[in-house]
């Protein structure tokens, strides 16, 4: 995209706005595309077979929260990601305004022959990007350490579905672990991945016993 918005910049300039514009809603639709769930890994056929086998237990977001609201230790956990975050809030802040002063400088450079077009226009493209990237998989290595919750969740006898994550059933390489004091239970790969997912729960014990007996089978 980038390449593309460059070469018509090079050879049409008097576009430069449009494909700006055009640029940006990209950029945002990109990053909505990147954040919505998914379901990768998992064929349609078997979240069917998951969503058609017996609900035994669901938490509504609203619940969710409110355990997760009586979690004090959850706002020290929290810290460093939402320090993370904070970050690239700026960063995209400081992108869109790198983007509109360095392309009001550019179209003055662009009128001299002598100079190289389309590279004035890639770097004025790529170098913000670049940062964000940077800071983005610093994001990604914080993420790897901090328990994937779900606000919302249903789990059935085949498998459990909740916001933006699947598990189907019966887990393999997986612990459980019940923390009835701060409300939760968590499912652990046990792998290099080391990926753990929290379940807030109003019944933390019933939903421990349900996940032991069920996730566990064959």
């Amino acid at each position: 995209m980038i390449i593309i918005l460059a070469v018509i910049n090079t050879y049409y300039p008097e576009y430069l706005s449009h494909t700006f514009i055009v640029f940006i809603i990209l950029f945002f639709i990109w990053t909505v595309l990147r954040t919505r769930p998914r379901f990768a890994g998992i064929s349609s056929i078997q979240l069917k077979e998951i969503k058609e086998s017996k609900k035994i237990y669901e938490e509504e977001a609203s619940e969710v929260m409110k355990v997760m609201s009586l979690d004090k230790q959850l706002t020290q956990e929290m810290k460093p990601l939402t320090r993370s975050l904070s970050i690239i809030i700026l960063i995209i802040v400081l992108m869109m305004a790198w983007y509109y002063l360095y392309f009001n400088f550019a179209s003055g450079l662009v009128r001299d022959p002598s100079l190289p077009k389309f590279i004035i226009f890639l770097v004025g493209y790529e170098i913000p990007l670049v940062l964000m990237a940077v800071v983005s998989f610093n994001q990604n290595r914080l993420l790897r350490g901090f328990p994937q919750i779900p606000r919302y969740y249903i789990l059935f006898e085949k498998g459990l579905i909740g916001q933006n994550m699947f598990m189907k059933f019966p887990l393999q390489e997986h612990d459980v672990k019940l923390d009835a004091k701060r409300g939760f239970v968590e499912l652990i790969d046990k792998g290099k991945g080391g990926m753990r997912i929290r379940l807030y729960s109003s019944k933390p014990k019933e939903l421990f016993e349900l996940i032991k007996n069920n996730a566990f089978k064959g």
